[in-house]
């Protein structure tokens, strides 16, 4: 009788972590601004974007196309990924002090190279292939 119960015990147990594993991870699938966590692992989707539009020093995200692009000086462009290797998340902020900010759980990336510059994210950002094309940017996809 009492090896019976046990084995109850143990798949009531069972149950109750197997129900609320969802929530114990949902920390890691939302950001801190309340959005949700959205998981790409490529994007081909182009974007046309205005040379005069990317701040000298800094850069625009632009989320519903899921890229990041800088001039981190005068004249040089790049262009990124707006996933955070981490946990997917999309990267949602560019400093002040020229860091591109994953709010989920606060990585940072270098604005010259998305390389990263701290927290927990593995990797760098994934470079996204791009030609300047007169006064425009064209993003094509990510490498």
């Amino acid at each position: 009788m009492q090896a019976q119960r046990r084995t109850v015990f143990k798949l009531a147990g069972a149950g109750v972590a197997a129900a609320s594993a969802p929530f114990g991870l949902s920390a890691c699938s939302a950001d801190s601004t309340g959005g949700n966590a959205r998981m790409r692992t490529k994007n081909n989707r182009q974007l046309r974007v205005k040379k005069a539009d990317v701040p000298v020093g800094s850069g625009v995200i632009y989320p519903d196309e899921g890229y990041v692009v800088t001039q981190p000086t005068a004249g040089q462009f790049e262009a990124f990924s707006d996933v955070c290797p981490h946990q997917g998340c999309p990267v949602r902020q560019i400093t002040a002090d020229q860091r591109i900010h994953c709010l989920c759980h606060n990585s940072y990336f270098a604005i010259a190279d998305g390389k990263v510059l701290d927290g927990p994210a593995p990797t760098g950002l994934t470079r996204a292939q791009f030609s300047e094309s007169g006064d425009e940017i064209i993003v094509t996809g990510v490498q």
